[in-house]
């Protein structure tokens, strides 16, 4: 599944420009920057094919059992240390006894601080044995195959037995003179001839780093799909199978109301209606969350979840205007429909998540643009397209149609009060409290008795303030 940073800041699965992550605390369990990073990396990049997703999903759960056995702050400290070493621009250290002997006496801190490098380099290939013996027959998919990779190439090198053995003699100017062979690239005169095509163990070592980092991304993605307390999804070939999520919920919402969503192999859009506080946008998130994990291989907070394959996401929920680059509202959200359309015009299977499109326009134009995008999706040979609208009408003329499934918001009223379930179904809203907030909230009152004042108990103008020009 493609997507891209919009749809997944959209989404909170991803932090926004300043910091915000709505689900940080669910998906982030990494313990360094750099796995951080790597983890937003790994969000965004879901597996190609059916088939990977099938290895990722059959990896995560026996990752999240191994990961609270890893000595993260220690690997990440050594990787720190080893990182700034590698690309540090101390001069080499001599490999050769006596220019060593001669640099030595002139830079005692500098061989000093260099033997104290290559000993966080040894520090670090031991930890990673073990690390290593538990990853090394997980199931692997083409990302955490690099990993794995990276693991053994660094834990298995033929240099890395001048490495222990020159370190376990302890003595500070020999191991200072492994600089060239762990900076440079070159053999040391302890060390044996070199196997044709060797790698520089500098290179060899960087990617040890790298797969650290990405190896705690993944830990952090398995430990989220366990804490998820929910289902492995069945994933199936785009159009083999409809949508059907059994007690969907919002992953970061303890209080959650869990919702079921279906919809038919040949349902296309789900038209979702209500009034605001209904909770039509937590359902969209809810939806899009679970779709979006499922296809980076976590259980989801499901009862049960059967997910058709999509090809592309494209998530429409919070998009603004633009003044710096002069795009108004209403433009931003066409060039977003774009967007989508576009990707099914290509014959891609679409997941898309809108709410309130065409809010930016006026009601006219945003009711006949909301039927025409719901009459053309509904058309659409593969995807599922959840918009939410206050537009009844639009849904009401649209019930029963092929391709389009019309939803609402129950609300529940009691005397001279509405409750909110929360709870989706079939069907279209009838609901409309746009005046009932408005009376709830003590404006409406008061906008009533200032309209039905008199002319004379109006408010007069004030007089127009003398001028400064004299």
């Amino acid at each position: 599944m493609y997507t891209d940073r919009p749809s997944l800041i959209d989404l909170g699965l991803l932090p926004d420009a300043a910091g915000a992550w709505p689900l940080g605390a669910w998906l982030d369990h990494t313990h360094a920057r750099s796995a951080h990073e790597a983890l937003k990396r790994l969000l965004a990049a879901p597996p190609a094919n059916l088939e990977a997703l099938h290895r990722r999903q059959a990896l995560l759960p026996q990752l999240a059992s191994i990961a609270d056995a890893v000595p993260w702050r220690d690997l990440h400290a050594l990787s720190a240390e080893v990182h700034g070493f590698l690309h540090s621009n101390y001069v080499l250290v001599p490999d050769a006894v006596l220019p060593r002997t001669l640099f030595a006496a002139s830079f005692r801190e500098i061989v000093t601080h260099v033997a104290a490098r290559v000993r966080s380099v040894d520090a670090l290939l031991t930890r990673c044995d073990a690390v290593y013996d538990r990853i090394a027959a997980l199931p692997e998919d083409h990302i955490f195959a690099e990993i794995v990779k990276a693991f053994r190439r660094s834990v298995h090198d033929h240099r890395r037995e001048c490495i222990r053995v020159t370190v376990g003699r302890g003595k500070t100017l020999a191991i200072a003179g492994l600089d060239r062979l762990v900076r440079g690239g070159t053999p040391t005169d302890a060390q044996a001839e070199e196997p044709p095509h060797a790698p520089p163990l500098r290179d060899v070592l960087d990617a040890l780093v790298r797969a650290i980092a990405e190896l705690d991304a993944f830990c952090s993605l398995a430990t989220a799909s366990t804490a998820v307390a929910g289902v492995v999804p069945q994933l199936a070939a785009r159009g083999s199978i409809g949508l059907v999520l059994s007690g969907v919920r919002h992953p970061a919402l303890s209080a959650s109301v869990p919702n079921d969503v279906v919809l038919a192999e040949s349902e296309r859009v789900l038209l979702l209606t209500g009034p605001n506080m209904a909770g039509k946008s937590t359902l969209l998130r809810a939806v899009g969350i679970t779709v979006y994990c499922a296809h980076l291989g976590m259980a989801v907070a499901a009862r049960a979840a059967q997910i058709p394959w999509h090809d592309r996401l494209v998530v429409s929920l919070t998009v603004r205007d633009n003044l710096s680059h002069g795009e108004s509202l209403y433009l931003a959200e066409v060039r977003r429909v774009r967007a989508i359309v576009e990707a099914v015009d290509r014959g891609e299977a679409v997941l898309a998540i809108c709410d309130e499109v065409f809010r930016g326009t006026n009601i006219k134009d945003a009711t006949q643009a909301s039927a025409l995008l719901v009459d053309g999706l509904a058309c659409a040979p593969h995807g599922t397209f959840v918009i939410a609208s206050h537009l009844a009408e639009v849904a009401e003329a649209r019930t029963g149609q092929r391709g389009i499934a019309c939803w609402c918001m129950e609300v529940e009223q009691q005397s001279d009060t509405w409750r909110f379930t929360y709870r989706a179904r079939r069907g279209v809203s009838d609901v409309h409290l746009g005046m009932v907030l408005l009376d709830a909230e003590g404006v409406g009152s008061v906008l009533r008795r200032m309209a039905a004042r008199t002319p004379a108990e109006r408010y007069e103008l004030p007089s127009a303030p003398a001028s400064c020009n004299r």
